[in-house]
């Protein structure tokens, strides 16, 4: 009977040896995705600095203005041709 339960009591720390060791490894893998994730993260932030440093440069007026100047050919009317209209 000793016998018998002192099998039962190996096998119980067997099989808990084994279960540490997996969730041990899975552990390690959900480290590294979370690390993969942080890294990615700070690539997308750098983009994203770039990104708002573009748009600011894009939507400033001056360079609207040239841009309209040089692409689309327009210009600002002078004082005598607007026309307000009520």
């Amino acid at each position: 009977m000793q016998k018998f339960i002192l099998s039962i009591l190996c096998l119980a720390i067997f099989a808990s040896a084994i279960e540490l060791i997996l969730i041990r490894h899975e552990s390690r893998l959900l480290f590294i995705e979370i690390q993969q994730s942080y890294k990615q993260r700070d690539q997308l932030d750098v983009i994203w600095g770039k990104l708002q440093l573009e748009r600011s440069a894009w939507t400033h007026p001056k360079k609207i203005q040239q841009q309209a100047t040089k692409k689309l050919h327009m210009i600002t009317p002078s004082f005598d041709e607007i026309i307000v209209v009520k």
